[in-house]
């Protein structure tokens, strides 16, 4: 399926068929296609295209047939590799699944647990700072869910106080 220019070179879900090419090429597919189109915000521009270039497949929810371009057989067109999905749980298929709009427990559950490692060891470089921890930590605490300890709360109380100086002082 050649893109035509009014369509945005992206997978980031700003249209319905963005990433899923395969739908419009094939009978097969046609119903899921049509149902994609029907919330298209460039449906006629789309359609517009595709008569005028003379296009196969499905265009705007329209078939070669609807459009009145009935071929007998698909052109022998060469055809884009198609990547295989990556697997579920990975960095590249939780923004597969963003990009088309799906939810995926597993790759949900995957990125908060690498969140969660990458905040530890933020944590953990706090607490091994040579001038001790900061605010930072503190927050760091309050973001894992776990009781701050009394230098990262010392910390936070030092910030605090010099803020409440600071705001005092411009009053």
């Amino acid at each position: 399926m050649h893109l035509p220019t009014f369509v945005p070179r992206t997978e980031a879900g700003l249209l319905p068929c963005a990433g899923q090419p395969q739908l419009f090429d094939h009978p097969s597919t046609q119903l899921q296609a049509a149902a994609l189109c029907r919330t298209c915000p460039v449906r006629q521009a789309c359609d517009t295209w595709a008569v005028q270039h003379a296009e196969w497949g499905t265009w705007a929810g329209r078939t070669d047939h609807d459009r009145g371009t009935v071929r007998e057989e698909l052109p022998d067109l060469p055809r884009l590799p198609v990547d295989p999905a990556p697997e579920c749980g990975t960095e590249d298929a939780r923004r597969r699944h963003i990009g088309l709009q799906q939810q995926c427990d597993t790759c949900d559950d995957a990125y908060a647990t690498r969140v969660r490692a990458t905040r530890v060891r933020s944590l953990d470089k706090q607490h091994r700072r040579p001038q001790g921890p900061s605010s930072r930590g503190y927050k760091l605490h309050l973001l894992l869910g776990v009781p701050a300890c009394g230098p990262c709360r010392s910390a936070h109380a030092a910030e605090i106080r010099r803020y409440r100086r600071g705001q005092a002082l411009a009053a």
